[in-house]
């Protein structure tokens, strides 16, 4: 019998976080990419050279999209209307269906329904029930005419195209303030497989699985934020994976090391439309009538700034884009010295201490008359805007003086609210060795060795203000505190601390999750943005201001080198016990510079 073939082109986005321009707002600059309007151009591409070969073409976003930067902020103030600049910008470039991210949820679920109300394909999440969502589906058939050959005969055929979605169950937690009473999260696993062999039962062809989960690494193969696409990609059922939620990038880049093995093709494309997934499949139809993958072809497009933004985006989005630049350039505070994160990786910065101070404020109010208002007070930084992927103009940078609202834009990119909780101090010990792993193993003898690890991304690396402590670099994961202090004395591992952080973290996110964290005894009201500002304008805790509570210390055998931004020259002085040296420039624009530990 001779074969009958077709040809699908999977076009995907994930974690674009309302970069609808790539505009920095922090900076009230251009970023490296055009964002959205990048991604737009880069889809009309994709769908012509698609078209021309004989290709038909879907395309899906992967969640995250309606909350990540300050213009994103500043839209969710207004009244929620269904006339969003990003909903718009969807529909201007024909997305065939949309699934939710636990970002989504960030403004509520009352502003997320009025915004998908104008979507003209379907919003989707398969292992979220709310009733104020009731606009959002479980799961969707998308029919698509498919060009189909056998041998010199061509015709056509209906390819039923099945979509799920998922987002991670630690979500209930993440968004606990944000979502009604009788909203409930699936497991996805669970979940996903009923709906995926439902969909096969009404004809589906092919079930594509929108995770809102990474692909890893996991010490444990489940379904949570961080490798839980890559559990769902082993499902029988499934054909295919678009990841997302770590903001890392497949195939290309570090996290193709970490993928559990799967025939199924996964394609995560980066973050705040860095990338393009683009998934060629060519089909064949056996005998029995199912349409089966013979070959598939994963890539990235990237999104780079030599990609022209696209004017019907850019048309869009200026309104808003206009209106939050001139709300960003109101004046909140004032500095008495620059502030900034160049150096966050290698040493504390004074944006970590603003960052820990702005959370311990808010929790030593919350909790100074009950029984937990007189334990030791810790807290912790999150490392944010430290370049990486995103380009060497990604840092905190505050010159001294009047600091205006846009310069807290890359110190709260999310809206993870405050919170505490009553921990340990082997849970502390156990803390700090996770986020320690951002770094690579070192030797004494290795000549220009990386000292980060990129397989982790930088927002899992966390400072804890109010200890002391020394991180060792060249010993294992698991290993590298080597001491760990509290007002001068060791910490023991049953003492009792309450430690201010975020919401986010304490569900377990940034792979803190095996730290069996105990539930918050606090969360705040105030958004992060508001925090920042009541820390500017106290003075509690300015001691930490000063205050270095970490270094890095190899007793001087190892030398090692990180990417940093060129403007970082003029501060060298604040890392002068680390020795550093310039040695050259990355092609991205990095200076590539060496410490001694």
């Amino acid at each position: 019998m001779m074969r009958i073939t077709a040809k699908l082109r999977l076009l995907a986005t994930t974690d674009l976080h309302m970069n609808l321009l790539g505009f920095d707002y922090a900076t009230d600059s251009q970023a490296l990419t055009n964002g959205i309007a990048g991604i737009s151009t880069l889809v009309a591409k994709a769908r012509a050279m698609a078209q021309a070969g004989g290709r038909a073409v879907v395309l899906l976003d992967n969640g995250d999209f309606l909350q990540g930067t300050a213009l994103a902020d500043w839209h969710s103030t207004r009244p929620p209307t269904k006339d969003h600049p990003i909903i718009r910008a969807f529909n201007a470039m024909q997305y065939d269906a949309v699934g939710l991210g636990n970002h989504d949820l960030d403004y509520g679920t009352t502003y997320l329904a009025e915004a998908i109300k104008g979507l003209d394909s379907p919003a989707i999440s398969t292992n979220l029930a709310c009733g104020a969502l009731a606009g959002v589906r479980k799961h969707i058939m998308i029919a698509r005419q498919v060009r189909t050959t056998q041998g010199t005969s061509e015709g056509t055929a209906t390819l039923n195209i099945g979509v799920v979605s998922a987002l991670p169950i630690e979500t209930a937690i993440w968004n606990k303030l944000e979502l009604p009473d009788d909203a409930t999260i699936q497991d996805p696993l669970d979940s996903i497989a009923d709906a995926a062999a439902l969909l096969r039962a009404r004809g589906a062809d092919l079930v594509i699985a929108l995770a809102h989960m990474g692909i890893g690494p996991s010490k444990t193969a489940n379904t949570c934020g961080n490798s839980g696409a890559a559990v769902l990609a082993q499902l029988p059922d499934i054909d295919v994976v678009i990841a997302g939620h770590t903001h890392q990038r497949h195939p290309q880049g570090d996290a193709g090391e970490t993928v559990i093995s799967t025939a199924c093709p996964i394609v995560m494309p980066g973050y705040a439309g860095a990338d393009l997934g683009v998934i060629d499949l060519d089909l064949e139809r056996g005998a029995d009538g199912k349409w089966r993958i013979a070959q598939q072809r994963t890539a990235l497009w990237p999104n780079t700034n030599t990609v022209a933004a696209d004017r019907t985006i850019t048309k869009i989005s200026a309104p808003a884009h206009h209106a939050t630049r001139d709300y960003l350039s109101e004046t909140i505070a004032e500095i008495s010295h620059d502030l900034h994160s160049y150096f966050g990786m290698v040493c504390p910065s004074d944006a970590h201490a603003l960052s820990a101070r702005a959370k311990a404020i808010e929790v030593r109010q919350a909790l100074a008359t009950t029984p937990f208002g007189q334990l030791p007070l810790l807290a912790t930084a999150t490392a944010r805007a430290a370049g990486g992927p995103n380009g060497p103009t990604n840092y905190i940078h505050i010159p001294k003086g009047p600091v205006l609202r846009r310069h807290l834009a890359n110190f709260a990119p999310s809206t993870n609210r405050t919170c505490a909780m009553l921990v340990t101090g082997d849970t502390l010990r156990n803390w700090l060795e996770h986020s320690a792993s951002v770094y690579r193993q070192i030797s004494t003898d290795a000549p220009e060795q990386p000292l980060l690890d990129h397989t982790n991304p930088s927002f899992i690396f966390d400072t804890i203000y109010g200890l002391d402590y020394r991180i060792d670099p060249s010993r294992p994961v698991g290993q590298r505190i080597t001491t760990l202090h509290h007002d001068s004395k060791a910490v023991t591992p049953d003492q009792r601390f309450v430690l201010a952080t975020n919401h986010f973290r304490a569900a377990g996110g940034g792979g803190y999750s095996d730290l069996n964290l105990p539930a918050p005894l606090f969360q705040s009201d105030l958004s992060p943005v508001q925090g920042f500002v009541q820390a500017l304008q106290s003075d509690d805790l300015a001691e930490w201001t000063h205050t270095a509570p970490w270094r890095l210390n190899c007793s001087g055998r190892c030398k090692a080198v990180f990417e940093c931004s060129p403007l970082a020259l003029r501060y060298f002085d604040q890392i002068r016990t680390l020795s550093p040296e310039i040695l050259g420039h990355t092609e991205t624009g990095f200076d590539r510079v060496q410490i001694t530990l």
